[in-house]
């Protein structure tokens, strides 16, 4: 087996061009397009005449203030299943995942989903509030922390170009750089794909429905080989996103891969 300090060293250069090359295109080639430049310009604007607001309880000044901020629930991984983040009351894996392995060696989650990290994800994804992601990446940094093992690479699940196109942003992506900066290690834009437009999981009826939606959508690039990625994103609901992703870096040669994210639904 490849050691990882051998893949860092053998790897640095082509994984840095590929990262450099997977960001420019990311910008350039979909964001800076005209309809996209608009609304960032008038996103910007906004933010210059209206005050900003707690997304929860209105206060005036924060975009998520510290009452709202300590009322959510944090999930405690020493109280849940180490690979799906479900609270199981000790570190130990729950039922379904020791019958039946995930691709992700381990679900990391920040928050519960409920309540002001609802309302937060809610005005990141749908409400263009794009300036609240830099204090819930932190938030996810400070979750991962220093004791854990540190990735070669942060990959951000990626949405469809033509999603992407729509929204004019990928709310992981957005989430996934602050976790980058602060743990100090590469984020791969590029890395990984989404190559079929499946219809959005929260029109899915059941989890069954959400594995069909999502089975086969992503290809991963091959400089993913040997590395351990953590894959970034906003909500885990059933999982299914997160593990098709996995399966697609894993079938690509990663080493191995983990998942952080800010909030699971329970």
């Amino acid at each position: 087996m490849i050691r990882l300090t051998e893949i860092r060293r053998q790897g640095s250069a082509r994984l840095g061009m590929h990262l450099f090359y997977g960001a420019w295109e990311l910008e350039w080639g979909v964001n800076m397009r005209i309809g996209d430049f608009t609304r960032r310009v008038m996103s910007t604007t906004a933010d210059a005449l209206f005050p900003s607001r707690c997304v929860q309880c209105n206060r005036d000044g924060v975009l998520l203030c510290n009452g709202c901020m300590e009322a959510t629930a944090r999930l405690d991984s020493k109280r849940s299943c180490r690979m799906c983040a479900l609270p199981t009351g000790e570190a130990t894996l729950c039922g379904r995942c020791s019958s039946d392995p995930p691709p992700v060696s381990a679900l990391v989650a920040t928050f519960a989903f409920d309540g002001a990290m609802r309302s937060a994800i809610h005005a990141l994804k749908y409400d263009g509030l794009r300036a609240i992601a830099p204090m819930l990446g932190d938030e996810m940094a400070a979750r991962w922390g220093n004791s854990r093992k540190m990735p070669d690479a942060i990959v951000p699940v990626p949405l469809h170009r033509s999603r992407l196109r729509s929204r004019g942003y990928n709310q992981a992506e957005l989430l996934a750089r602050p976790v980058a900066e602060r743990i100090g290690v590469p984020l791969g834009t590029g890395l990984l794909r989404r190559v079929v437009d499946s219809p959005p999981q929260a029109a899915a009826t059941d989890e069954t429905e959400r594995a069909r939606r999502v089975r086969n959508v992503f290809e991963a690039d091959a400089d993913v080989e040997g590395l351990h990625v953590l894959l970034i994103d906003d909500v885990a609901t059933t999982g299914s996103t997160i593990n098709s992703a996995a399966q697609a870096l894993l079938d690509a040669g990663a080493w191995g891969v983990s998942a952080l994210v800010l909030a699971r639904e329970l």
